[in-house]
């Protein structure tokens, strides 16, 4: 497995992998994937990943911007997606820990997701990378299959900031 930036081109298999994670019900409240044009607008240019084996995409994330405010320019949300049949073997872990060095490296200081209650692997994943996690929203939004669900905030503070 290699992780390395990510191209317009590895846009049919990265669609791929986010429709696998909507079908779970417990990884986005969206309920259909973006054109490419969308997706890119919404996602920074820089720390996007994916983990490939070949030519076949196993995995993929990407950071979004927080706030347009300068003061917040460093804080970032985590977007992270693993292939149904990547799963449990590690892909996730791979990207996470990349993305960490990438985004300091580009001089983000936190790194923030919401992640679903009931998302357990997702949750265990991020505080194994030094995630904590720092709230919950109650009943914040209705998924696709028709019941509120809770997220669970979570943030990792770059140690180089002090």
């Amino acid at each position: 497995m290699e992780i390395r930036s990510m191209t317009a081109a590895d846009w049919p298999e990265v669609r791929r992998i986010y429709l696998e994670g909507i079908a779970t019900g417990i990884a986005t409240f969206q309920q259909s994937a973006p054109e490419y044009e969308e997706w890119d607008r919404g996602h920074l240019r820089d720390c996007r990943l994916v983990a490939v084996e070949g030519e076949r995409v196993l995995g993929w994330t990407a950071l979004s911007a927080t706030s347009s405010r300068p003061v917040y320019r460093g804080v970032v949300e985590v977007s992270l997606y693993v292939g149904a049949d990547s799963r449990g073997q590690g892909v996730g872990k791979a990207l996470l820990t990349r993305l960490i060095e990438d985004s300091e490296a580009a001089g983000y200081w936190t790194l923030m997701s919401a992640v679903f209650e009931e998302n357990a692997a997702s949750r265990a994943l991020h505080r194994s990378c030094g995630f904590r996690e720092v709230g919950c929203r109650e009943k914040i939004a209705v998924g696709a299959d028709g019941n509120w669900h809770n997220t669970i905030l979570i943030e990792r503070r770059s140690p180089k900031i002090r």
